[in-house]
């Protein structure tokens, strides 16, 4: 791997970070509180992973009554989030699904509820001071026929202007930039999306961006550099895209093996959403799989990602005890699911040392590697500090030489290995690194062993 450390393809990096929305607190059996305990177990495993950017998504016509918006309606589950994102200093893409803005029957946009939304920004922002929310997502999806925008773009363009209107008129659309398309792709049918926001909504989307839940064989072929290339290519000069989610589903004929276990695994759980559930999420190679992912969006020029998604507990679908698993835990696991639910599954690991040690404000340089199929990687600098990751996603281990006639040695560097039965970990689950204090001199060239299935990273930032 050749490393061009005085020339930078992707600057000012947002950050990766995790969808984190209030929790359903009523899982069949009447409403539920999340303990004092749980909240600071929350918090540390947070703390650790140490996301730089983090969505957030409500329903506000849950909020609004005759006399307009009831702002402190149900914000005691809204305020440990917001809380916790204010004291980190974690950017917040902050937004509402859209159900109660857009009739999907009627096709017909509810003006006062937007307003009430803008009401509702107002109050979380300047009231009470949550300045980390600086996106606004209006709308979840709104190309798909399950959005309350049934996919059509004229409808939601319209929301968006009026949106964008009511902000200027509380002089909240510098604090805060709208977020667009927010469309779910799979392929590159979806890019006149951009193009049209490009063309359109070119005033008023502030920040690009798309939902990705790729099949595995996709990633791991590198077909998904492509079509994510195909989607940037459509963003403005001087506009940021990021990847608003991100997840597997296994969606290809290649990858129905791994559709089959994860319809096994769900049948044999008794909480599992039936549609909406990924059950590798407690297996190793998860972590391998989103790290290809997001070394694919990082050289495709997106400056975040966002991992969907942080608890089980946030989001059922068929019915309160149907849950959307996804998560790194489930919170009420000893409470309500069973206290192997709570453990932390081991792709937290993975998303922890690449929300660590890329984070927000990197610049990433270009990279070369040959002769290494199944090999990605990516290397971020931030000052004096320096990231290099790459991700083995093939069953054979391989040899891999990092080079950069650029680089200077770099000393107090820590190792760390992510791979079944490669990593280790700590009393407070962190993983610990394989090696600490080492010096490397990549102009001369440093040689490294990189098993199959597996992620290593390289740092010399503080641990």
């Amino acid at each position: 791997m050749r490393i061009d450390a005085d020339s930078v393809v992707n600057s000012g990096y947002i950050g990766n970070g995790v969808q984190w929305d209030p929790y359903a607190l009523n899982y069949g059996d009447g409403e539920v509180e999340i303990s004092d305990t749980d909240w600071q177990k929350l918090y540390a495993r947070l703390d650790y992973m140490q996301p730089a950017f983090i969505r957030m998504m409500i329903n506000t016509g849950s909020l609004v009554d005759r006399q307009g918006v009831a702002v402190q309606r149900e914000f005691e589950h809204l305020a440990p989030l917001l809380d916790y994102c204010q004291s980190r200093d974690v950017t917040v893409l902050f937004g509402d699904w859209g159900g109660s803005l857009v009739d999907k029957q009627t096709a017909t946009i509810d003006y006062d509820m937007l307003d009430a939304t803008v009401d509702y920004l107002e109050f979380l922002i300047c009231r009470k001071g949550y300045t980390c929310i600086r996106y606004f997502n209006l709308v979840n999806e709104p190309n798909g026929d399950w959005s309350s925008t049934n996919g059509n773009f004229d409808l939601w363009a319209q929301a968006i202007r009026h949106f964008y209107d009511q902000l200027k008129k509380q002089n909240l659309h510098d604090r805060v930039l709208l977020v667009g398309p927010d469309a779910a792709i799979w392929t590159t049918e979806e890019t006149a999306w951009v193009t049209r926001c490009r063309t359109e909504l070119e005033q008023q989307i502030g920040l690009y961006d798309i939902h990705t839940y790729p099949s595995k064989c996709t990633v791991n072929s590198g077909q998904y550099t492509d079509i994510l290339k195909a989607y940037r290519h459509e963003v403005p000069v001087g506009k940021k895209m990021v990847m608003g989610e991100i997840g597997f589903k296994f969606v290809e004929a290649a990858d129905s093996l791994y559709q089959q276990e994860n319809e096994r695994r769900i049948g044999q759980s008794s909480h599992a959403s039936p549609s909406d559930s990924q059950m590798f999420v407690f297996d190793t190679m998860y972590g391998i799989d989103m790290a290809d992912a997001l070394f694919q969006t990082i050289a495709a020029g997106f400056s975040g990602s966002i991992a969907w998604m942080l608890d089980d507990a946030m989001h059922y679908k068929e019915s309160p005890d149907k849950l959307k698993i996804w998560g790194f835990w489930n919170i009420f696991g000893d409470e309500i699911f069973g206290a192997d639910q709570e453990v932390i599954r081991p792709w937290y690991y993975a998303w922890s040392l690449l929300c660590r040690f890329l984070p927000q404000g990197s610049d990433f340089n270009p990279i070369v590697i040959e002769g290494a199929a199944g090999i990605r990687g990516v290397s971020a600098t931030k000052g004096a500090n320096r990231t290099i990751a790459m991700v083995n996603v093939t069953n054979e281990s391989q040899h891999i030489r990092i080079q950069s006639s650029a680089m200077q040695c770099l000393s107090d560097s820590r190792v760390f290995r992510y791979g079944e039965k490669l990593y280790r970990l700590d009393g407070k689950n962190q993983i610990l690194p394989e090696i600490e204090n080492a010096t490397y001199n990549f102009a001369q060239g440093e040689e490294f062993e990189l098993p199959a299935q597996s992620l290593l990273l390289i740092t010399n930032y503080d641990y």
